[in-house]
């Protein structure tokens, strides 16, 4: 009879912070790492310590003891420490795909320098899997994954029918919508079902019957997994008797201290034919609801948009603007990595899921800083290499140039504000106070301004705000220049195609009157009119299809007496929606580019929840079994509403307030007046579509989902796109009858093992949320092409001053990169080496004709998720669902 095998592998899941600060984690992990140290010197039957799939610790441990590099180096190469394949444990859904990617591509070029990275896709703590994963591992080289959380192991003599989610084994195939497949291991006992074995024969005894059972009961092969360790657990000294007590025990059962690549070869060598594929995204969505850690998407909502911004700034700023410029030189590639590892240290699931105590999300607000400080040098740098470069000899001298580039891939028809210096003065020639006073001076006789192009054609444009201020220049090799400017505001109409930019100049001459609004409550463009109504909601009268949408546009307010990773409503469901509040300063203007309308909306709301709420918390009462109400006393809560139409089919909508009010959550509510069963949104390298009703389990009264962009619901003959910056949770009515996005979540502790206060997660102060809504057709066409838009308006119109009458190679408007067909959304366009990398994937489920351009180019190879080639040829075919890499060898002409 052949034996069993029992493979114990050490390990720590590393939450590198979250229950108590970085450096408070990061004191714990030197003592662990020293432990290992001396354990791996005295203990030759220790086989290993996997080093919970992430790298960074290499780095944190280095930073308190350089001086144990060589022998850290010594036990990566010995195989003792097993490491990789990721920089960070991240989480899935809250980052971009690019960062998903960049996160794989650290992790395994950093692994690779120390030694060999551990071959597993590793997952044990995501809050949800993402349904591109089989496919984006397969193209970094890895074919098996492990993780914890969304399949539901039924066990060989379950007699239970198996769902969509349901696995006979805890081994199983997992097929993306690519039909990409990877080996699945589910910890179905959790990373921690081999902690803490015992050394004493009685205690074993006890504690193997079960675990063996629990093992037994899901397992596909004779091959059993056994996870020693679990968060922050100090390695197990004793392990090496601990298993031989194991041995003496159980006779029919060979132990074996392992690691994964070990565990691996021998599983793959033992797999039966049997084995369940499961599809798609894992979310947990056959469980009850309550635990899905979902509403990670909206806790501390402000890191989401921090994140957000940061992602645009380096992803679709920094790395296209160094490619352009052709400053991607190994310095600036070097600064640029430098930001990158900054990012990507808020993106475990910690701590971008915002699931933490006030210090860590302190830390990360740094952090963010730090990143976008250094992503705005880069830009500031390689914007002005590349408007060096454009021809203005068009332009007059009198005239003052500026550049608008549009980075997205979908074309931008809106207004853009740019600040334009007219004059300076150099305090080199005279002392500040002089310069500024004679810059001000000229104030009063300036000329009416205009916008032109290139071609001298007026665009429409408001110039208002002269105004004197300091400013300097810092020279790449000379001193600083310190200065008085005179500078216009300038909000202009930018029409911009994908991937392009334009120069336009500042010039004399009275600027055309822009159209203004017919009625202070309604604004309206060729596509559509929206309305403000008395009831204070919002309908839109779509002009195409001749759709009118009643109650378009909502706000509402409700308690929530849960935590950081979980919403519950107020056991008395008091909801106040637009109707109940009440309506003050109403105004509507002309823009550069279209039409707006300002109105606040002004709920009396409670303060913080009732008093019963703080014993729930301080005894630690699950919030399913919580019972608390919203509190008596009130506290204005004002909601400032900006509605903007541009020359497209969205209403862009900007709120702002300031929030004194604690427990609860606000959500726009958008009303589709439509009946369907599913809706799709933009998820990882994916437009998934997910179905609106729940499963059979679901206890949740909510049904919160993550986005990206954006959500869509669409029906016969009409559709919505809802886009958003930042704003991760949105829910879908069980009808497809509202979309709601959430804008702000407050809430007073962690949550999950314990009592942990966390006043900021409470968001009191300023706040704002931006999304948008596209009024379609339902067309496959316009849905795509309002996806795009909603994912370029996460993208800024990048703008810069350029000198009049300047000869330089590029002309003054041009289009860099060319896509056939909106089907293809791109992710990354940026340098590695001499090559020009775009990235991007298939938001369809169907085959697509698609050709990509780079200056008129087609790509020289098509690559993998680690910049390496792939055998595949370019073709002007894009499978369903695919991810692709295009690589367009680069000649710098400098």
């Amino acid at each position: 009879m052949t034996k069993k095998k029992v493979f114990v592998i050490s390990h720590s899941h590393w939450d590198r912070e979250w229950y108590m600060g970085y450096e408070h984690h990061h004191m714990r992990l030197i003592s662990l790492m020293d432990d290992l140290f001396d354990l791996f010197e005295h203990d030759p039957e220790f086989n290993s310590f996997h080093l919970d799939g992430q790298t960074i610790i290499l780095d944190d441990y280095l930073k308190v003891r350089p001086e144990k590099r060589d022998e850290l180096a010594k036990w990566i190469k010995l195989g003792k420490l097993r490491i990789g394949p990721f920089y960070i444990l991240q989480d899935d859904f809250l980052i971009s795909p690019e960062a998903n990617v960049r996160n794989t591509q650290y992790g395994l070029k950093q692994a690779k320098q120390w030694g060999q990275p551990t071959p597993l896709g590793y997952f044990p703590d995501t809050f949800g899997n993402m349904g591109q994963t089989a496919q984006m591992m397969q193209l970094a080289g890895l074919d098996t994954v492990a993780f914890g959380r969304g399949v539901t192991p039924t066990g060989l003599n379950n007699q239970v029918s198996h769902g969509d989610f349901d696995s006979t084994y805890s081994e199983m195939w997992w097929q993306g919508p690519d039909a990409s497949k990877v080996l699945g291991i589910l910890f179905a006992n959790w990373y921690s079902n081999g902690n803490e074995i015992p050394v004493d024969p009685a205690a074993a005894k006890t504690y193997w019957d079960q675990k063996l059972a629990d093992a037994e009961r899901y397992a596909a092969t004779p091959d059993l997994l056994f996870m020693n360790g679990v968060d922050h657990q100090p390695v197990q000294q004793d392990l090496s008797a601990a298993l031989a007590t194991a041995r003496e025990l159980y006779p029919d059962y060979e132990f074996i201290h392992s690691n994964f690549a070990d565990y691996i070869k021998a599983l793959k060598a033992d797999l039966p034919d049997d084995l369940s594929t499961i599809h798609g995204e894992l979310t947990s969505q056959a469980t009850d609801g309550w635990y899905t850690l979902a509403n990670t998407a909206s806790s501390r909502v402000y890191l989401k948009q921090q994140n957000t911004q940061t992602e645009r700034l380096l992803e679709d700023q920094v790395e296209p603007l160094l490619a352009l410029s052709h400053t991607d030189s190994e310095s600036n590639q070097d600064r640029l990595d430098y930001a990158w590892h900054l990012l990507l240290q808020n993106h475990p699931h910690d701590s971008i899921c915002g699931c933490s105590i006030d210090p860590v999300h302190q830390r990360m607000m740094t952090r963010f800083a730090a990143a976008q400080q250094i992503g705005t040098s880069l830009s500031k740098h390689a914007l002005a290499a590349f408007s060096a470069q454009l021809n203005t000899e068009s332009f007059a001298a009198d005239t003052h140039p500026f550049v608008l580039m549009n980075t997205a891939g979908a074309a931008k028809h809106e207004s853009v504000q740019v600040e334009v210096e007219l004059k300076r003065a150099l305090f080199k020639d005279g002392m500040p106070q002089a310069q500024y006073d004679k810059l001000v001076a000229e104030i009063p006789d300036l000329p009416e301004m205009h916008v032109i192009d290139a071609n001298g054609q007026e665009i429409p444009a408001k110039i208002s705000n002269p105004h004197v201020r300091f400013n300097y220049e810092l020279p790449d090799h000379a001193f600083r220049v310190p200065f008085m400017a005179l500078y216009v505001d300038v909000e202009v109409a930018a029409d911009l195609p994908a991937f392009s930019w334009q120069t336009l100049a500042v010039a004399a001459g009275a600027a055309s009157a822009l159209v203004a609004p017919q009625a202070v409550n309604e604004i309206a463009n060729d596509r559509l009119s929206v309305r403000l109504e008395s009831d204070h909601t919002v309908t839109v009268t779509d002009k195409q299809t001749a759709q009118v949408y009643q109650d378009a546009l909502g706000f509402e307010d409700t308690g929530d007496m849960g935590n950081e990773y979980i919403y519950r409503q107020s056991a008395d469901q008091l909801t106040l929606i637009s109707q109940d509040a009440k309506l003050t300063h109403l105004a509507t203007d002309a823009t550069a580019s279209g039409q707006v309308m300002r109105f606040d909306l002004t709920w009396q709301v409670p303060s913080q929840a009732a008093a019963s709420l703080d014993y729930e918390r301080q005894a630690v009462i699950d919030i399913t079994n919580r019972t608390s109400t919203r509190g008596k006393q009130l506290v204005a809560l004002t909601l400032h509403i900006e509605l903007r139409l541009d020359h497209d089919n969205r209403l862009q909508v900007h709120v702002s307030g300031n929030n004194a009010a604690k427990d609860h959550r606000i959500r726009a509510v958008i009303h589709t007046g439509m009946h369907t069963s599913s809706h799709t949104a933009e998820s990882i390298f994916e437009v998934v579509t997910r179905p609106n009703a729940v499963g059979p389990n679901w206890k949740n009264p909510t049904n919160p989902q993550h986005q990206q962009a954006f959500a869509s619901v669409v029906d016969a003959g009409r559709g919505l796109v809802v886009g958003n910056i930042g704003l991760n949770e949105y829910e879908v009515g069980k009808k497809g009858e509202y979309l709601a996005v959430t804008l702000l979540r407050c809430v007073g502790e962690m949550g999950d093992w314990g009592y942990f206060e966390t006043h900021d997660s409470q968001c009191l102060g300023t706040f704002t949320a931006d999304f948008s809504i596209a009024f379609t057709d339902g067309s496959q066409r316009e849905q795509l092409l309002a996806q795009q838009a909603a994912r370029a308006a996460q993208i800024p119109v990048i703008s810069g001053v350029v000198e009049p009458q300047q000869v330089g190679k590029q002309k003054p408007s041009g289009t860099y990169l060319t896509v056939s067909d909106p089907s293809f959304a791109v992710t990354a366009t940026k340098m590695a080496g001499r090559q020009l990398i775009v990235r991007g994937y298939n938001m369809t489920g169907q085959k697509t004709p698609l050709v990509v351009k780079h200056d008129g180019f087609v790509a020289d190879q098509l690559l993998d998720l680690v910049d390496q080639p792939l055998k595949q040829p370019v073709t002007d075919e894009l499978k369903p669902a695919e991810i692709r890499t295009y690589a367009f060898t680069e000649v710098n002409d400098d």
